[in-house]
């Protein structure tokens, strides 16, 4: 079980770096394909007990899909209009024409799916496109981010694994222990200085000249609190439908939204932590 979720999470972490490094389209085609992907994950756990249709999941896919590609190409301006568009044919299918008995449900679901995958990672394509300089290292920000969520994944789920026995949610999430998330967190705040002492050792203090200590451990403390919600949040989704996990895209860990679950509630606070307060104006 530990050499297959090694070797998933090696595939996933070349597949992602791969289209961060290759530019920003590249990098947006890959996350609309993951956030396509994580819709059709929820649809199918909302599907485990019939709370789905075959229209909500064209029109949640194609909401999900929208959130990124807009966000790519017009910014976060676009986000009202995808949202609107969402709920107006939602309602509109299943008050209108799909006759369900429970249509405001079905409807509220078709809203959650896009948002929870779509909205929340097309906030890794706006970090991607911040208008740090220099702009040819752009895509540093989220490869910053990144490495901070998986240290702190990786960390939590080895020592969890190990000596757990204190549980953080036994409820929602048996699995999560206080000792787990304890070495999440010193892995966090570890990793974000080791980062800054190589970006600046490597590119100088002058190119990065926003990415103090400060910024570094606030990202870090913005993971650490707000990771592991991202990661209840999808626990609680998959719990309430019976579903143990949300799909089997990445051998060893799961689905797409199993593999990016601190990332849903943690990307978008970065981002708008840097956009509102770091980035230069």
């Amino acid at each position: 079980m530990v050499a297959k979720r090694v070797i998933g999470a090696v595939f996933f972490v070349l597949i992602f770096l791969g289209s961060l490094a290759l530019g920003s389209l590249p990098f947006t085609l890959a996350i609309t394909f993951a956030a396509a992907v994580g819709a059709i994950e929820l649809f199918r756990i909302f599907g485990a007990k019939g709370e789905t249709d075959p229209l909500a999941v064209i029109v949640g896919v194609a909401g999900s899909s929208a959130y990124v590609l807009l966000a790519h190409f017009v910014g976060i301006e676009s986000f009202g209009y995808v949202t609107a568009a969402i709920l107006f044919f939602s309602l509109v299918w299943y008050l209108v024409i799909s006759g369900q008995a429970r249509p405001t449900r079905g409807a509220a679901m078709t809203m959650i799916a896009p948002l929870f995958s779509g909205f929340c990672l097309s906030h890794l394509v706006l970090m991607r496109s911040l208008s740090f300089e220099p702009r040819k290292w752009s895509w540093l920000v989220v490869f910053f981010f990144i490495v901070i969520v998986w240290i702190y994944d990786s960390m939590a789920w080895a020592v969890g694994r190990k000596i757990g026995s204190h549980k953080m949610a036994p409820v929602i999430s048996p699995q999560k222990s206080w000792e787990g998330t304890l070495a999440g967190t010193v892995g966090a705040f570890a990793t974000s200085v080791i980062l800054w002492l190589i970006i600046h050792a490597c590119f100088g203090p002058g190119d990065f000249e926003w990415l103090t200590i400060w910024v570094s451990l606030a990202v870090a403390a913005i993971v650490c609190v707000l990771g592991p919600l991202g990661d209840l949040a999808e626990s609680m989704i998959k719990r309430d439908f019976g579903v143990k996990d949300a799909g089997n895209i990445i051998p060893g860990h799961g689905g797409i939204m199993d593999r990016l679950d601190s990332t849903l509630f943690s990307a978008p606070a970065v981002f708008y932590y840097l956009y509102y307060f770091v980035i230069p104006r």
